[in-house]
């Protein structure tokens, strides 16, 4: 199982599985509500624009650690989340020529 940060996300790694012969389907899921988002907001919103998605990954994961998460599924919610925030983040840099 897989969580992408957006929906055009998913669809790009399903058309590279399908393109490799291989089998993958993609239905849209809800954030359990363990998932703090507003905290993940807060927290990616404070990190700068370029920031590279492995290293906000990377942060995130080792927060959610810290914050006792065990889970390695609600931890992956946590990272796929953390990158949406961020495209978010840098659409709005682009749109305001900041």
């Amino acid at each position: 199982m897989a969580y992408f940060p957006t929906a055009t996300e998913a669809e790009h790694a399903g058309t590279a599985a399908s393109t490799r012969k291989g089998r993958i389907s993609a239905l849209p899921g809800k954030l359990r509500s363990e998932v703090p988002t507003g905290q993940i907001s807060w927290i990616v919103g404070n990190k700068h624009v370029g920031e590279d998605d492995s290293e906000l990954a990377a942060d995130i994961a080792n927060r959610a650690k810290r914050a006792g998460a065990t889970e390695a599924d609600l931890i992956a919610q946590m990272v796929a989340y953390a990158p949406g925030c961020h495209r978010a983040n840098q659409a709005l840099v682009l749109h305001f020529q900041l």
